[in-house]
């Protein structure tokens, strides 16, 4: 999945019936890796709804932007089960052994150690 961070969380579009999706309404505990950036993280999923409601129009308009090139050809915004999924990250681990990088980061109070 392609994601846009943004002030300690990601947003990504997805379904609302996925299997992921049905995984997060029972358990919203997620887990993010990013193999080429030596990173993963721990947060929590939430399903923000259609991607066409209100609320969530000025992310939208984001991720269409970043996501232009392909976004109308991965989703149907006409569907009300297409919609905004937020990972709120609760804390994650940048490391790279052969560059000697290890940073655990605490998303809630904004630290790195």
């Amino acid at each position: 999945m392609d994601a846009y961070y943004e002030d300690g969380a990601f947003y990504t579009v997805t379904y609302a019936t996925s299997g992921k999706m049905q995984q997060i309404a029972q358990n919203p505990e997620v887990a993010v890796c990013i193999i080429v950036e030596n990173f993963t993280a721990d947060g929590i999923g939430e399903n923000l709804g259609w991607v066409c409601d209100e609320k969530n129009a000025e992310m939208m308009t984001k991720l269409r932007t970043i996501f232009a090139e392909w976004y109308n050809e991965a989703n149907n915004d006409e569907d009300p089960n297409t919609c905004l999924l937020r990972i709120r990250l609760t804390k994650g681990l940048w490391n790279d052994a052969h560059k000697g990088i290890r940073n655990e980061i605490d998303f809630i109070n904004k630290m790195v150690n």
